[in-house]
């Protein structure tokens, strides 16, 4: 219960990516308007993060890496906005989702945060940005039955990437612990696809995380051909059986560098991931270039061949 609490607060404060343009120094909250401090990132990430499973133990850290995506919406004209992460690793998988809210008497922004797993708000962390682009949002909570102080740094390295810096405090405030470093790189667009295939190519990839078997059925072709990392082949058949074993399921991924061509009713897609999947109890992971050939049929496209290529580490 404990850890469950603790990855609750984690992914709360630092796990969703937060990206000023402008912001507040401290001397000068009460006159700057902050409300459009999280415009910059809206859009999709691709998000890297390292957890610390041992906070303020006193013991020789213990690091869990997690690769995944979030997604931040605006709502309310910039009033707040909402951000769905989902990551994994070796260690397991981390999903919830976070509501920030703007406070436009006291000019700050507080970052609430619901776990997937159980569906409770953690307590807030409030704050601002600095006129650096920096925020700084801190907080108070608890790691089991002891109270302690929340740190949560935001820092623009550039345009197109962000870090987010956690940290914990038994002593009010007066040494602190880092226990969560994120990254997020922003998501590049390939050459922009035609709606109904980018319809297409989330809905597959969807159905790959969901083991959406009917989905997925429907979303290859009857002579579909799946070549394997390891040169072994799969037909459609032996491409969904693997999707029937109780066991068998594939961790949320991320298509990085993405790349794509259209050609009449011919069409590539493709890309770099880190493919991670547990078949008959064991975990595995792989680094891979994955390519997609789709064929419009009867207005709809439909995968007919994968090609899975393995990439040095």
């Amino acid at each position: 219960m404990v850890i469950a609490r603790f990855m609750a607060l984690l992914i709360a404060l630092a796990s969703v990516p937060a990206i000023a343009q402008s912001a507040p120094a401290a001397s000068s909250e009460s006159t700057r308007d902050g409300q459009r401090d999280f415009d910059f990132e809206i859009g999709t990430w691709a998000t890297e993060v390292r957890v610390l499973r041992n906070p303020l133990s006193g013991q020789p850290p213990v690091w869990a890496e997690y690769r995944g995506t979030s997604l931040v919406r605006d709502l309310m004209d910039g009033r707040a906005n909402s951000v769905e992460l989902s990551v994994a690793g070796p260690a397991g998988k981390i999903e919830g989702i976070s509501l920030r809210l703007y406070d436009p008497g006291a000019r700050r922004w507080s970052l609430n945060f619901a776990s997937l797993r159980d569906g409770a708000m953690t307590p807030p962390v409030v704050g601002g940005f600095g006129a650096d682009g920096r925020g700084v949002f801190y907080g108070a909570d608890k790691l089991g039955e002891r109270p302690i102080r929340v740190r949560f740094v935001i820092t623009q390295v550039s345009a197109d990437e962000a870090r987010f810096e956690q940290a914990f405090s038994a002593d009010d405030g007066a040494t602190w612990e880092v226990n969560w470093i994120a990254v997020d790189r922003r998501a590049k667009s390939a050459a922009a696809l035609p709606a109904d295939l980018a319809q297409a190519v989330e809905a597959h990839n969807r159905a790959t995380v969901a083991k959406d078997i009917a989905a997925l059925s429907d979303l290859v072709t009857d002579d579909y051909l799946l070549v394997n990392s390891d040169a072994t082949t799969q037909d459609k058949r032996s491409y969904l059986a693997d999707f029937e074993m109780p066991d068998f399921r594939i961790e949320p991924f991320t298509i990085e560098q993405p790349t794509s061509r259209v050609d009449g009713d011919a069409a590539v897609t493709g890309g770099l991931m880190t493919l991670r999947w547990t078949q008959r109890g064991r975990p595995e992971s792989r680094r891979l270039r994955i390519g997609h050939v789709w064929v419009r049929q009867g207005g709809r496209w439909r995968i007919a061949y994968t090609q899975l290529t393995r990439v040095p580490a």
